[in-house]
C-alpha cells in the first residue's frame, strides 16, 4: 500500500496528471462562475421591501452566502470533474509501470460522465442518511471515516479495474486483501477534508487504486481481460 502510494505521488510531475489538473480547474471554475451568476439571478426574484436598508442588506448577505457556498463547494466540483479524466490519470500509470500488460478497453465519454455522476451522487446520498450521527461529537469522526473510506475504497477501485475486467471479476478482486483497500479509503477521505491537497487526491488516489489493482489481478489469477476493439 505504502509503494503504491509512493509511486502515485513521484508520477504527479507526469505531463498527463498536469494536464488533467489544469483541465479541472479550468473547468470547475467555469462551472461555479456560471452557478454564482446564476445564484445571483435568483437573488434576483426574492420580493422587495418597502424599506430600502432592508434590501439592501439582504441582497448583500445573499450575495455573501453565494460566495461562501461557491468556496466550499469548489473541492468537490473539482473531484467530481476529475472523474470525467480518470481514464487518463490510469492510462498514464499503466504506460509507465505496466508497459508489458494488455491495454484497457476504451471507455465511452457518455460512460464516464454517467460514473462520475453515480461517484459522488452515492457518497453525497450516504453521508446525508448518515447526518443525525454526525451531529454526535466523536462518533461523527468514526462514521464519516468508516463510511466514506469505503465508498471511496470501493469506488475508485471498481472505475480502475472495470476498463479490464466484467464486474463480477472486478468484485472478486476488490475482496482480495480488502482491508487494505479500506485504509487506502480512509487515507483519501482525510485527505479530501485538506484545503488544497483535496484537490489533487482523487488524482492521488486514482493512481494508488491502479497499482493495488495490478497487484490482485497478478495475485488473484485475474481472468482475461476485456476485449478491446
Amino acid at each position: 500500500m505504502i509503494d503504491a502510494i509512493s509511486k502515485s505521488i513521484s508520477q504527479m510531475s507526469d505531463p498527463a496528471f498536469r494536464s488533467v489538473v489544469l483541465k479541472s480547474l479550468l473547468y470547475s471554475v467555469i462551472a461555479l462562475v456560471i452557478s454564482f451568476i446564476v445564484i445571483l439571478q435568483l437573488i434576483g426574484l426574492i420580493p422587495q421591501s418597502d424599506w430600502d436598508w432592508v434590501n439592501t442588506v439582504v441582497s448583500w448577505m445573499t450575495g455573501v452566502g453565494a460566495f461562501i457556498a461557491a468556496v466550499f463547494l469548489f473541492p468537490l466540483t473539482m473531484s467530481a470533474v476529475i472523474g470525467l479524466f480518470l481514464d487518463d490519470i490510469a492510462d498514464a500509470v499503466e504506460e509507465k509501470h505496466y508497459p508489458q500488460d494488455p491495454k484497457a478497453r476504451p471507455v465511452p465519454l457518455w460512460s464516464s460522465v454517467y460514473d462520475a455522476l453515480k461517484f459522488f451522487g452515492v457518497i453525497i446520498l450516504c453521508n446525508l442518511l448518515a447526518l443525525p450521527l454526525y451531529l454526535i461529537p466523536v462518533v461523527n469522526l468514526f462514521v464519516y471515516y468508516v463510511l466514506n473510506g469505503y465508498l471511496l475504497s470501493r469506488e475508485f477501485f471498481q472505475q480502475v479495474a472495470v476498463r479490464h475486467h466484467d464486474m463480477k471479476e472486478v468484485t472478486r478482486l476488490r475482496k482480495i486483501d480488502g482491508f487494505e483497500l479500506f485504509l487506502v479509503g480512509v487515507a483519501v477521505a482525510f485527505c479530501m477534508t485538506i484545503p488544497i491537497l483535496n484537490l489533487i487526491i482523487p488524482i492521488i488516489a486514482t493512481a494508488t487504486m491502479v497499482h493495488l489493482y495490478k497487484a490482485r489481478a497478478r495475485k488473484g489469477g485475474a481472468s482475461t481481460d476485456l476485449d478491446v476493439t
